[in-house]
């Protein structure tokens, strides 16, 4: 007596409810960006670990300048850390909940775009408005500006491609 035909019958069905009922869009952002930040400071720490220094703090200094320096940062890097995940967290949700559904094309493209857009926030507004100059060029060399954008475009993709996949809408194309 043979399973086989029960079985391929039952997988049958599983993969057709699966793409019958998506993950929740906030729910696929969370997990996609529990990956995505992990990779992402993955990457950036190794950068402290040749040395090569990234912008890091960025927006955090921003913060402070906004606020008149009225806003005091807490020293050490558990803070920094925690801010990095929270700030992750936003833009994990800004893009399930707003970017994805308006944007067309392949997830991996869709993440690009993404990284793309905040680069050029981070290295037009943010980084010049802290006295750092563009993309950070006042402080850093350009390997550590290139590493900068790389560890922050591998969020963003890595985000997008996991995302579109959590939500049960991939394709081959966006591998």
């Amino acid at each position: 007596m043979s399973l086989s035909p029960q079985l391929s019958s039952n997988s049958t069905v599983i993969r057709r409810w699966k793409r019958a009922v998506p993950m929740p869009r906030t729910l696929a952002a969370l997990l996609a960006r529990a990956v995505a930040i992990a990779l992402n400071t993955a990457a950036l720490s190794a950068a402290d670990l040749v040395p090569l220094a990234t912008a890091h703090g960025g927006l955090l200094r921003l913060l402070v300048v906004l606020s008149g320096d009225a806003l005091s940062i807490p020293a050490g890097g558990a803070f920094q850390a925690g801010f990095h995940i929270v700030v992750g967290l936003a833009m994990a949700l800004f893009y399930g909940l707003v970017l994805q559904p308006a944007l067309r094309g392949p997830s991996w493209l869709r993440g690009l775009l993404y990284a793309v857009a905040v680069w050029l926030a981070n290295a037009a507004v943010v980084l010049p408005a802290t006295n750092e100059g563009f993309a950070g060029s006042r402080h850093l060399t350009l390997a550590g500006m290139i590493w900068f954008a790389a560890a922050h475009t591998l969020f963003f993709v890595v985000l997008a491609v996991l995302y579109a996949r959590l939500r049960g809408g991939h394709a081959s194309r966006d591998v």
